[in-house]
């Protein structure tokens, strides 16, 4: 076995204090509910390549209907070596003239944008489209200094934005239950460190004026309005369908909404933030039913996390969340420290950071601590600043992808010349992860779980495999089926000659 068990017993050492401000940390949970949950998604998204260089990306069009999906999603796609100064170019329809796509450097700050960035060094170009609102196709060239198509194929949708290392996104809860004026200036200061803030509206509480001070915030930008019920009610609520569904088309009857939430004449509220963080299964149907793309709820007694339901791709959490300021005591933090410490474990070992408020809470005129730490997490180029239900249009579309043997559909892609090793998803998991690779030929493939200490943890795989994508879950077991403890594990695949190791983190 090829690992330096004294690098590894370092990186334990470092993890040791992060670790510690993660068991502080009461998390909250996020449900994929979606309509198509229970269907495969392989048959929603094709990627395809042309005899022409061209990539075609389409998307199913019901789903296209439904769900908008105009937020740029960032497809890798190879460029030859030695490749420079390449220009991509974008069309929604074949009969269309070619666009260019506005270039991006590693320099430049940019969030959310129609952009191609390209990495000579790596050999990629990251395109970031999203879809029009009159077509459910993406075409997408690239072509040199002489304006011939170069050789350039799909190779995967980044896991973030621009493929940046982690996500940074806040929600504000209860706009309604108190004045405008605490919420608008969150709001605003946010939008002053380019950070994107998702107000949870409680519609039946607002009077006019809060609508206009909500649709102000909304047109300055950086504001995404998500559902928190129409009276904020405990469960059993009396009825769901009117705090559920009504909420929600309280929203879009009464505001204009950002672009990102618009899909021609339609517009869309993509995240429910549960009133008290309150569940329950026929909360999860009407979610489900008013085709919300994730739910945000809360478990104080479920250690952080519920169970992972592979088959409806509900609960996955988040890297790690933190109430700002703490409306109560076990959930928040006024400690810079801790809040700081909480964004670096995420940082360092890629997620998403989800910051928590209620902004009647905070005094921003007395207190420090708030603003030291926006200052501490924002205007990043590494980190992906976004909207709570933008993040989820883009898991929706990379859940499309996950999911889908990309290979067998493009007869023209070329299957790689070494082993291909993706990055678990997700990650940080409980209890279940899916490890993703690609063969360059049949090959007998060995996948092995280890403990960061060198110890076989669980044999995953050990047979002969034929080329082409291939993936494999593991539940978080030994190989005598039972459960291990939280941390950090490495997962080695092995196909012939080729060996790769990737880390990940397994939470409870």
């Amino acid at each position: 076995m090829n690992l330096n068990k004294k690098a590894i017993l370092n990186l334990v050492s470092k993890l040791d204090f992060g670790m510690a401000c993660l068991q502080k940390i009461i998390w909250l949970f996020i449900s994929i509910n979606y309509l198509y949950a229970n269907e495969n998604l392989s048959s929603s998204l094709f990627i395809n390549n042309t005899v022409r260089n061209e990539i075609i990306i389409v998307i199913d069009s019901q789903i296209h209907i439904d769900f908008g999906l105009s937020y740029p999603i960032t497809y890798e796609l190879s460029i030859p070596s030695n490749s420079f100064d390449l220009i991509a170019y974008v069309k929604f329809e074949s009969e269309q003239n070619w666009s260019p796509i506005p270039e991006k450097t590693s320099n430049d700050f940019f969030n959310g944008v129609e952009a191609v960035r390209y990495s000579y060094d790596e050999n990629i170009a990251y395109v970031s489209i999203g879809f029009s609102e009159f077509s459910d196709s993406i075409f997408v060239k690239i072509i040199d200094s002489e304006e011939n198509n170069i050789n350039s194929s799909f190779i995967r949708i980044s896991q973030y934005y621009d493929n940046r290392d982690a996500v940074v996104t806040s929600t504000a809860d209860d706009w309604g239950a108190w004045s405008n004026p605490y919420f608008v200036q969150t709001c605003e200061i946010f939008r002053s460190f380019n950070l994107w803030i998702s107000p949870a509206i409680i519609t039946d509480f607002l009077d006019s004026n809060s609508w206009s001070s909500i649709q102000n915030q909304l047109d300055l930008g950086f504001v995404e309005p998500v559902a928190h019920s129409r009276t904020h009610p405990h469960t059993p609520y009396e009825n769901i369908e009117s705090e559920v569904l009504g909420c929600k088309q309280d929203l879009i009857q009464n505001l204009n909404m950002p672009k990102f939430n618009k899909y021609g004449s339609n517009e869309y509220i993509y995240a429910w933030i549960a009133p008290y963080g309150d569940y329950s299964d026929e909360i999860d149907t009407a979610v489900s039913d008013a085709k919300y793309l994730i739910s945000r709820l809360f478990y104080e007694n479920q250690h952080g996390f519920s169970n992972w339901d592979q088959s409806l791709m509900k609960f996955e959490p988040v890297g790690a969340s933190i109430e700002l300021g703490g409306y109560y005591y076990w959930t928040g933090s006024t400690d810079t420290t801790e809040l700081n410490h909480t964004f670096d474990d995420i940082l360092t070992y890629g997620g998403i950071y989800h910051l928590m408020s209620h902004p009647a809470i905070i005094d921003w005129e007395n207190d420090v601590y708030p603003w030291v730490h926006l200052e501490h997490i924002s205007n990043r180029k590494n980190v992906w600043y976004v909207g709570f239900g933008h993040l989820y249009v883009y898991h929706f579309i990379q859940s499309a992808y996950q999911n889908m043997n990309l290979r067998s559909f493009d007869d023209n892609l070329k299957l790689p010349n070494n082993l291909l090793v993706y990055q678990n998803y997700p990650n940080p998991f409980n209890p279940i992860t899916t490890l993703q690779y690609e063969l360059p030929k049949d090959s007998f493939v060995k996948v092995t779980i280890y403990d960061m200490l060198g110890n076989v943890v669980n044999n995953l795989v050990n047979t002969n495999q034929s080329s082409g994508y291939k993936s494999v879950q593991w539940n978080a077991t030994n190989n005598l089926g039972k459960p291990v403890s939280a941390g950090v594990y490495l997962y080695k695949i092995q196909a012939g000659d080729f060996i790769d190791t990737k880390k990940m983190i397994l939470l409870k």
